[in-house]
């Protein structure tokens, strides 16, 4: 392999392929990178085996071949060589790096044992907007299930209907849907979904968050690829393979509430900050009490500490329907408005243990539903 490229275009994507590599004694490889280089391109890849990161860089190739080295090793002197280009050329077991006044070697490792990447047929694609699908993911994504115990609930549902997309996750105690509208109808010939594991989720925020062009995704058995695409070209510029959790999800749609008992209209900082006061009187169980009277036109928030005392503040709110007292783990709905995109907020209240619905007050594409703490 020998080829010449830009230091830039080498350390993004190093950059894009490094985050999913974490020290691994017992498969070595999987520290690695692969570099392959055809025609005009060097191809940079890793894996740590649920998922693959591809990066394609433009280069100017004088001998095709491939080699693995240890990437963090790779990152950090490209990161720290000023010059503006770098000649790349393996000889056996060894990349060298020749640029000005800089000449290294690093020791890698037979391509052949690099782990094979699957390849993902495609056969019909789905095109995404990538900044609106990555942050449809940071809503939602905090609530997957943080074990493995029952592992459809630690990854993010990706239901695919003709004009939207709708990411979902739980962990059993709260749940968060956020739905994304297609610029036109899909033509599936059938709705697809599929759960997508935690840690493949978020490097597709990291890979393609800033990117300024479309993104496609690929079905295949048990995989799914994201793919992007280098400006004005066919060209593929990134790719995230992530295998599929195995599971059926949840019927999450038959827990959401038809109606309720108490709608309020909040404003979100007031309610944060007087959830975040209430909180240091809560109890070890993250305990606090919110009681609601239409008739008043505002919230009561309440908690009380044996130890510490006790603490009660108003916040004003837009209600109407009945009188309502319900407890919430105080953690947990903080954590669900802090999601909310807008000023204020709609919170829908039920009697009898039922859940509690959170939205933005316009634009309703996000839900979250909290599941009350029953009191003794």
């Amino acid at each position: 392999m020998k080829l010449t490229i830009l230091r830039e275009e080498l350390k993004k994507g190093l950059t894009c392929v490094e985050r999913i590599c974490t020290k691994n004694l017992v498969l070595p490889i999987l520290n690695h990178v692969l570099l392959s280089c055809e025609k005009n391109q060097l191809k940079l890849v890793t894996t740590n085996l649920e998922i693959a990161s591809l990066y394609f860089c433009l280069a100017k190739v004088e001998q095709e071949g491939e080699i693995t080295v240890p990437v963090r090793t790779l990152s950090d002197i490209v990161s720290l060589t000023e010059t503006p280009s770098l000649e790349i050329e393996t000889k056996g077991k060894t990349l060298n790096l020749v640029g000005e006044n800089t000449k290294i070697q690093i020791k890698g490792m037979d391509p052949k044992d690099f782990p094979i990447i699957p390849k993902i047929e495609k056969s019909q694609e789905i095109e995404l907007n990538p900044k609106p699908l990555c942050e449809g993911i940071l809503q939602v994504i905090d609530f997957c299930s943080p074990t493995q115990a029952r592992p459809e609930l630690s990854g993010v549902f990706f239901s695919f209907l003709k004009d939207q997309l709708k990411i979902v996750t739980t962990d059993s105690f709260r749940l968060a849907e956020k739905t994304l509208f297609f610029e036109k109808p899909q033509e599936f010939l059938e709705e697809k979904s599929f759960i997508l594991p935690r840690g493949a989720a978020r490097e597709i925020v990291n890979m393609f968050l800033e990117n300024e062009g479309k993104i496609k995704l690929f079905f295949s058995a048990g995989q799914v690829m994201f793919e992007s695409y280098f400006a004005d070209s066919q060209n593929p510029q990134a790719q995230l393979i992530s295998r599929l959790i195995e599971g059926e999800f949840p019927d999450y749609q038959a827990i959401i509430p038809k109606g309720y008992h108490t709608q309020v209209i909040l404003n979100k900082r007031q309610f944060l900050n007087k959830i975040k006061t209430a909180s240091i009187f809560a109890g070890g169980g993250n305990e606090i009490i919110l009681s609601v009277d239409p008739k008043k036109n505002k919230l009561e928030i309440s908690a009380q500490n044996t130890d510490l005392g006790e603490a009660t503040l108003e916040v004003a709110a837009g209600a109407k329907g009945e009188k309502v007292k319900t407890c919430f783990n105080w953690r947990f709905l903080f954590e669900g408005v802090s999601k909310i995109q807008t000023e204020e907020f709609v919170f829908e209240l039920n009697q009898e243990g039922g859940p509690g619905v959170i939205k933005p007050k316009e634009n309703q594409d996000f839900l979250y539903i909290l599941m009350p703490i029953k009191q003794s």
